[in-house]
């Protein structure tokens, strides 16, 4: 199996069991459910990379929401980089989520 593909699986896996949630088996593949990760709140598309600088496009966010949507979960987009992991959500999920700290 091709390094990239043990080192995503391995993201994944570990990200799935870090927040209780599973992985989504055939995600790049298949039709229904998209995104890599999810538990009952959260769709998560996860990439990861050796490299030193990771390029997210508008469109790579706007199409993880949309599959989040579809899913009815709050969308965020894990970058593990050089072994530390960033997670990106919009700034209505960052609100409601600082929001239901102060109630």
């Amino acid at each position: 199996m091709d390094r990239r593909i043990k080192a995503s699986r391995k993201q994944e896996k570990k990200l799935a069991k870090e927040i209780g949630g599973t992985t989504t088996p055939g995600s790049g593949n298949g039709w229904a459910v998209k995104n890599d990760v999810r538990n009952s709140v959260w769709s998560i598309e996860c990439k990861t990379t050796n490299a030193a600088r990771f390029t997210l496009a508008h469109r790579d966010l706007v199409q993880a929401e949309q599959h989040a949507l579809l899913d009815l979960r709050e969308m965020a987009f894990a970058i593990e980089m050089q072994g530390r992991t960033w997670v990106v959500i919009s700034k209505e999920s960052f609100l409601r989520w600082t929001e239901r700290e102060d109630t």
